[in-house]
Formats: structure tokens, sequence, C-alpha cells
């Protein structure tokens, strides 16, 4: 709460700070971080200690920009120091590149002009290190139009270590990985890298990276807010663990609600359609029923040739350290292996130890085994979005990216091979998670706008019943009813809102 109060009014000091240089609101916010991203950066840093015998917290910024999530930490952070990188190229530039509205406000200044102005009005600039040019890398949001020399090696070189680092530059997946890795040298072995935009509409190229970073850097482990929690985007990378556990019952019910208990028979039938008659083994407590179920659904006078070793728990709970012998345990005697598989990072849904996609379906293939993404597939007509009666409603990234995984050479896997299945590769796996975690986000905000688009039609309905009787606020009722309806046209004009960006318009709308 104390983390929630101090960057609430801090972001309202400097979004008047930025005012009061004549930067109003309605412009500063198309740059400005969300309330409850602020939140979440400011409670992520409130949970560092400054270095040993140190004082002073040192925070890396990769992306001022004008300054507002510098300002925000060095407002909310008492004492502590942000150094921060930037192009610093003029405003005209930054909101031609990313189509911004500026409102008549004054664009020939740069940003690091703009963020040193507001430092000095909030009494901060003693604080903030600005640093002129790319971190990583030369390219920037104009393109060629405009480029900036990567200092960010010289940068840590001058500075480091930092305590954290806040990474908010360039969000295309090339930059960010490169930013990440950079980053990381320039902190110190216990301090997070903290990424805006980490998931939601701006997230997936960030996402990406971030997937790629824990590839290479398996010691780091992932965490952000619920996808249902819109708009949250704060991701925090640490070392591992990150967070308590959640036990596998308490996440299914995260995910499915009321409905988990249908988990185990689509399970056992997503195997059952797409297999020839198979042994079940369940190797963890949660996969007894999966493996009950797909016994069951065998023709009774099925001769399985090839038995099926299932593992829906072991590998989220099982450490990088841990993983090729406990793949190379689950594998003995089997033909193949139904594991559950979470993306990393979401609350709630994936464990400290859940990992890259890529990450599994090459240790898999280190022991002879092909991964085939054939579980999610068979699970996605009964987890649609829209609609009522869906089978299993899915309101997290749990168990999204599970796998079946064939033993080359064996009778099993030509079978497999013959129907639909190809096997996935790294480069693939990489592009399923990335969609499934992205669709993920896209679900929770279908349901948002639905229940929103309701609750707006129930009180368009009530104010016109009211505004039809005799009554002295007759007028004032139908001024109501008219902004209801004028807000309902614009929800369903504009399908996707962030701030006061729209995304996703529908080509019949006319407004």
């Amino acid at each position: 709460m104390l983390a929630e109060v101090a960057a609430t009014d801090a972001l309202s000091r400097v979004l008047a700070a930025f005012e009061s240089l004549g930067y109003p609101r309605a412009v500063v916010e198309q740059w400005s971080i969300p309330a409850a991203d602020a939140v979440d950066l400011i409670s992520a840093l409130r949970d560092v200690p400054p270095a040993a015998g140190a004082e002073t917290l040192r925070i890396l910024e990769v992306g001022t920009f004008v300054g507002t999530s510098a300002l925000l930490m060095l407002l909310a952070l008492p004492g502590c120091e942000v150094h921060t990188v930037d192009p610093n190229l003029p405003l005209d530039v930054e909101f031609s590149a990313m189509n911004c509205d500026h409102r008549g406000a004054d664009l020939a200044r740069r940003t690091h002009e703009v963020a040193a102005l507001a430092a000095e009005r909030l009494g901060v600039r003693h604080r903030l290190h600005l640093h002129q040019g790319g971190f990583s890398t030369d390219a920037t949001f104009a393109g060629r139009a405009a480029t900036a020399p990567a200092i960010g090696a010289e940068l840590i070189a001058a500075h480091a270590p930092f305590d954290a680092a806040f990474i908010d530059g360039l969000h295309f997946e090339h930059a960010v990985l490169d930013d990440l890795l950079l980053a990381a040298r320039g902190v110190r072995a216990d301090g997070p890298l903290i990424l805006h935009d980490a998931i939601g509409y701006w997230g997936a190229p960030v996402r990406r990276a971030i997937s790629r970073f824990l590839e290479r850097s398996p010691g780091h482990a992932l965490r952000h807010p619920p996808y249902a929690d819109l708009y949250r985007s704060v991701a925090v990378l640490s070392r591992r663990p990150a967070g308590a556990p959640v036990d596998f019952a308490t996440r299914a019910r995260n995910a499915h609600g009321d409905s988990s208990d249908r988990l185990a028979g689509l399970l056992a039938r997503a195997v059952a359609t797409q297999c020839p008659p198979l042994m079940p083994h369940a190797r963890d407590d949660a996969s007894h029923a999966v493996a009950e179920a797909l016994a069951a659904a065998q023709p009774p006078d099925a001769q399985p040739s090839a038995t099926i070793a299932i593992a829906l728990d072991t590998l989220d709970a099982t450490p990088f350290a841990a993983l090729a012998p406990t793949l190379a345990g689950l594998a003995a005697g089997a033909d193949a292996l139904l594991l559950g598989l979470t993306p990393p990072g979401e609350q709630g849904a994936a464990t400290a130890h859940a990992r890259p996609l890529a990450t599994t379906v090459d240790a898999l293939d280190r022991i002879g085994f092909d991964a085939f993404d054939a579980i999610a597939p068979f699970l996605e007509p009964f987890v649609y979005p829209l609609g009522a009666g869906c089978v299993l409603p899915t309101h997290t990234s749990f168990l999204a990216t599970s796998l079946l995984a064939i033993r080359r050479g064996t009778a099993l896997h030509d079978a497999v091979r013959a129907g639909t299945l190809d096997p996935l590769d790294a480069r693939a796996a990489r592009t399923v998670e990335s969609a499934r975690t992205q669709r993920t986000h896209d679900r929770a905000s279908l349901a948002r706008f639905r229940a929103e688009h309701a609750a707006l039609n129930a009180q368009l309905h009530a104010r016109a019943a009211a505004a039809a009787s005799p009554d002295p606020q007759r007028a004032a009722l139908l001024a109501e009813v008219d902004s209801l309806r004028a807000r309902l046209t614009h929800m369903l004009a504009w399908r996707v809102h962030i701030g006061r960006h729209h995304f996703w318009r529908r080509p019949d709308a006319r407004l």
C-alpha cells in the first residue's frame, strides 16, 4: 500500500511538472508509464537494498525519452540515483516515429532537455544522470532517419555495478535481447532486471526477447502479473527462485475455475485421438487422473505396443540443472512422454522453475525424442474465448505449451509422423510460445471488453427507462443516455484500448 501511494503521488507530480513546461497531460500520457505499471515498478525496486556498504540505490535505465519513469523512481525512492540512456532525439522526430499527437506542444526541444527541465522543477536534477546515445544498439524508432552510437558498454565500464536495471528502450526483439544481455553485465549478481511492456499489446517482441534471454541465462527466473490484470506489463527477471511455489491443483483452479476437473479427460482424449493405443504410466501425483482416463479410453480389445509416461507437474517443478537427468528418468522405458509445461512468468500459473519451451525441446532432442505441439491445438475448440458454455474456460497460461514427445526410430514415431504432426525445433518452439502467451492476453482483453460492453448496455437501458418517466432530472438523464450510447458506439468501433491509443478498428466503423 505504501508503494502504491508513493508511486501514484510521484507520477502525479511528474505529470504536473511536464504540464508546467507546456506539455499537457493529454500529450504526456502518450509517453507516460501508466499508473498501474508505476506501482509495480516501484514495488519491485523497494525490495532491492543498496549494495553492501552503500547508502544509495543505483539504478540503470535504458530508454529515457523525456524522463517520466526516471523522475518517478527519483521521487518515489528518496536518495536513489538513476543513470538513464537515450538517443536524445528532438521531440518532433520521436513523435513522428511513434505517431503521437503533440496538441501544439513545443517539439523543438530534445528529450533530455525536457527531462532535465522537469527534474529541476521537481528538485531531483542532482540525482539524474543523463547519457546520450543508444544502449546496446544504434537503432531507434525513427529508423534510418535517426541513429545514435551505442554507449552501453562504456557506461557500464565507467559506472557499474548497478543495483537494478529498468529496460524500456527500443521494443524490437533483437534490441531488447541485446539490452538485457548488456544490462545483466552491469547489474550486481542479485540485482533485478525490470522490463516495461513485457506483456500485452506492446509486449510480443519484448516477451520473445525475454525468452531468448532465459534460454541463455537459466539462472534467472521471470515473474509478471496475471494476464487478466489488464493493463499491467512490468516484468522482473531475478536470480532463481522467484516467488513462492504454487501447487498444481491451485494453478489448475486459477486457470480453469470449477471446470478444472475436466482437464484430465481432455488431455487423455488429446493423446488417444492422435496416437495408436498406448500403455499409460503416471510419473507424478498430478498425472494419475490422466493416466486412468487414457487407459479407459483405449478400446477393450486394444493391445498397446508402446508406453507413454505422463508427467504434468514434474518439469515445471524441476530446477534447470536437473532438467537433463529428469527428462532421462521420465523417458526410461517409455516410447512417448506427455509433458505439462507452462510458459515462464505469470503469477498464479507459472512456477519459479518454468522455462522457455525451446529449452525443453532442445533437451528432448538430446535424448532422442521429437517434441510435437499436439496438446494445446487439440484443446483449442474447448477453450474458445467467446460465447457461452465453454467446455474448459481458461484464464491463465497454465500448461499452454504442453508437449507430446515421441522417441525417434520407433513404430510410434512413424505412426505419428504419418498423420498431421510435425516435430518442433527450437525456432518453431519460440514462435509457438510467443503466440500462446499473446493469445492468453488477447483472451483476457476480449473478456474485459465483453464485460464492459454489457455493463454499459445495462446502464443505458436503466437510464433510458428513467428518462422516459416524468422526472425533474429528465434532461440530465437524456444527456447521460446520449453519452452512454456514444461510449458504446466508440467501444464497438475501437476494439482495443490502451490509454489514449486505439488499435484494431472495425473496417465498417463510422465515427
